[in-house]
């Protein structure tokens, strides 16, 4: 019988030096916790303090290099009580046993070009971020991770971060061609890749991404109406149809913001995706939108229900169109509303949602809901609301057609 393998499709590799760190005290509302305990004082001193231990428990984590990151990942799913989630060399999670876990690092293309300067601070050049940078440390991260344990769980696969508005359209297709020119979605290309990068990114060729990550509130705009843009991301998604590229888009209005609040939520927009499944030419393109929205509200207290319906609109009438959890599944509840979500659906639309839910962590964000990655795990594998069959449809066949049939 084939052995299993868990996939975390959702996860980031990201150390101090990735992020713009103005754009990185925006997404954890550092300034927020030093504003309320400036009002409030000690009345908030706790919150602020539990807080604040969640940001040094990131900040902890990213402090390593993209090599120990790895290795701190797969040690710590050793502890944590009797019964660890990776003990006798095998993964368990919800009543099934994985011998292997693919990780996807999501790499996020920070370089965007037409970031405001911050008009608060004397040193106000923001300094510039090429996504070349991360690319050597993740790959260098993996070699370190392989020749430090050769026969690890971990295979690890990158995602390419690309904003399109950052280059010109001989520069998109030069990188395409380099990257994914002899493409094939096979694992084992991939496996064959794993750990051999010499240091040099000219170096990097095809078969070591993946896929492609983009990444709308850094500035991407899934479908532009400036001409010049459009015809750069119809030449990005022509590419992917024809070759089977997955794409994975950050499906939130959150994150990390670095372009004005109105530009953001038009970038957001789910109606940009519709737009472009419409097109026949892309009805074919295999995109998961992360974060999927259950459980996000307005003001937090009323859902959203809209950005649900619209992507669940999207998952019904398009075959190649998934959606991850990845830092949404933090409490059982999630999972409570997800399957009265699935149970609900009739026709297509359940069966789709059964066969396009992906499973993902986006460790190391996530620390800001969670303790740890196990943590994040635990809930999952716990939860008795999803059946085991269900759970291994998450994090193993779906991600698995996802990631490796041209098809979708």
């Amino acid at each position: 019988m084939k052995e299993k393998t868990f996939y975390d499709i959702h996860m980031h590799a990201l150390n101090l030096s990735h992020p713009y760190l103005l754009a990185l005290i925006q997404r954890l509302k550092i300034h927020r916790y030093l504003v309320l305990n400036s009002i409030f004082g000690p009345i908030a001193s706790l919150l602020i303090g539990q807080n604040l231990n969640k940001i040094k428990n990131l900040l902890a984590v990213m402090e390593n290099d993209i090599g120990s990151f790895f290795l701190l990942m797969e040690d710590y799913l050793k502890r944590d009580g009797e019964s660890p989630l990776l003990r006798d060399g095998k993964l368990h999670i919800g009543g099934n046993v994985y011998a292997k876990i693919v990780l996807t690092p999501l790499m996020m293309d920070f370089g965007y070009k037409d970031i405001k300067d911050n008009p608060n601070t004397y040193y106000n050049e923001l300094s510039k971020k090429p996504i070349v940078e991360q690319v050597t440390d993740v790959f260098n991260g993996i070699k370190k991770y392989k020749n430090t344990r050769p026969d690890g769980m971990l295979e690890i696969y990158p995602f390419l971060g690309l904003n399109t508005k950052n280059y010109d359209m001989d520069r998109i297709k030069t990188m395409l061609d380099k990257y994914f020119g002899r493409y094939e979605g096979s694992r084992e290309e991939f496996y064959k890749n794993m750990g051999e990068f010499d240091g040099d990114i000219e170096h990097l060729g095809d078969n070591s991404f993946a896929g492609i990550k983009v990444y709308p509130p850094l500035g991407f705009d899934p479908w532009p109406n400036d001409k010049e843009e459009l015809e750069k991301v119809k030449y990005l998604y022509t590419y992917c149809c024809r070759k089977g590229i997955p794409i994975t888009a950050h499906g939130s209005e959150g994150g990390f913001v670095v372009v004005p609040k109105e530009e953001a939520k038009g970038y957001t927009s789910i109606s940009k995706w519709d737009n472009i499944l419409k097109v026949e030419e892309y009805s074919k393109l295999k995109i998961n939108l992360a974060h999927f929205p259950l459980r996000e509200k307005v003001l937090g207290i009323v859902p959203k229900k809209k950005r649900l319906k619209q992507i669940l609109n999207l998952v019904a009438n398009h075959d190649n169109v998934y959606v991850d959890f990845s830092n949404r599944a933090v409490n059982d509840e999630y999972y409570v509303e997800l399957k009265s979500l699935i149970d609900e659906s009739s026709g297509q639309l359940k069966t789709k949602l059964k066969n396009r839910m992906l499973f993902g962590s986006d460790f190391t964000i996530n620390l800001m809901a969670v303790r740890s990655y196990n943590e994040y795990l635990e809930i999952f594998s716990r939860n008795t609301i999803l059946a085991p069959e269900e759970k291994d449809n998450f994090c193993c066949v779906n991600p698995e057609r996802f990631l490796f049939s041209k098809r979708g």
